[in-house]
């Protein structure tokens, strides 16, 4: 524990964090470290010694510091850090602890994402993302969107591969009618919401209480897209096939 709270100490400062990013782009001097962060030649060589000293980063013998591989992996955790932090309140309201350990583990990988909280904003978004859709959409969700259906039919037609993940004791809604061509399979309980195409992806989470809002995570990003596409097979590989609506009508 000690060694952590050294090692946050020396992150804690953001002239030596800015140092750190830069030093991932290209090694750098003393003198161009200075320069770069507007700071006398001392703060720099203070900072390099700190930095140094945590084996984060090193001197090359051509005089350029640059990031040791320990440095590296380390940075390389921070993205989901900072993403947890910039979204603070929608982690103190939502929880993620229900999810497989090996996906909380991989939280960075959402880090290039946006958050939307509009109820209705995120049900038209995923009627967007649905029709944009070229190879696949795959949806885990709690309940059935009766208006997607028509634009579900369009994409089978089209090729598209359409996968759905619903609870068991789901109560189909008025105006329901099952489009042939879709996937569809079972779980006993859906604590999420997960939507996947081949071109972006949509992520929520339940409240606190085990709740639904539509307060949703969305990226193009393709690390974003393989997370979700990975969760939503994991939970696909769990559940069972749909053979028949009628005792779920």
């Amino acid at each position: 524990m000690e060694d952590l709270c050294n090692l946050l100490f020396e992150l804690s400062n953001d002239d030596r964090m800015t140092i750190l990013q830069s030093l991932r782009k290209e090694g750098l001097n003393l003198s161009h470290i200075a320069k770069r962060l507007d700071i006398t030649i001392t703060e720099a060589a203070r900072h390099l010694q700190r930095l140094t000293e945590a084996q984060i980063i090193e001197k090359g013998p051509e005089g350029r510091y640059r990031l040791t591989s320990y440095g590296e992996l380390i940075l390389q955790q921070l993205p989901g850090l900072r993403f947890i932090i910039c979204n603070r309140q929608y982690f103190l309201e939502h929880d993620m602890s229900h999810l497989p350990h090996q996906f909380i583990a991989r939280i960075g990988e959402l880090s290039k994402s946006s958050l939307n909280r509009d109820s209705l904003a995120s049900i038209a978004y995923a009627e967007l993302v649905l029709k944009q859709a070229e190879e696949y959409s795959w949806s885990l969700t709690q309940q059935i969107i009766v208006s997607s259906l028509r634009t579900i039919e369009e994409k089978i037609k089209e090729g598209v591969k359409i996968r759905s993940l619903l609870p068991e004791n789901i109560v189909m809604p008025p105006g329901f009618y099952p489009v042939n061509g879709v996937e569809r399979r079972t779980l006993p309980i859906i604590r999420l919401r997960v939507m996947v195409t081949d071109k972006e992806a949509m992520l929520g989470l339940p409240f606190l209480n085990g709740q639904m809002d539509y307060a949703q995570l969305i990226s193009k990003d393709l690390m974003f897209r393989e997370w979700c596409k990975d969760l939503f097979l994991f939970y696909w590989e769990k559940a069972k096939p749909i053979t028949s609506f009628s005792n779920m009508e």
